[in-house]
């Protein structure tokens, strides 16, 4: 499969979701939050513009690779795959 390639996820909990290949995660080490937070935050880069987002779960907002991959469906990078 080739990067910024649109497929669909055959198993596990986000399976039959639409998704990017080539999601490319880096994690940098920050300050700690909080008394459960180690400091360590995961970043990915878009396959698509290259953009760095937050995929980390445990950020204030959450995972933004997926609503980031979704803002390409719709403006400029649409999912052949997606149903009208």
């Amino acid at each position: 499969m080739r990067n910024a390639e649109w497929f669909t996820i055959g198993g596990g909990q986000w399976s039959g979701r639409r998704h990017l290949s080539g999601w490319m995660l880096t994690a940098i080490k920050t300050e700690p939050t909080g008394l459960r937070d180690s400091g360590w935050r995961t970043l990915a880069t878009c396959p698509v513009c290259h953009a760095l987002v937050i995929a980390d779960d445990s950020a204030a907002r959450g995972d933004e690779s997926w609503a980031h991959e979704q803002w390409h469906a719709r403006t400029d990078y649409p999912d052949p795959g997606e149903e009208s």
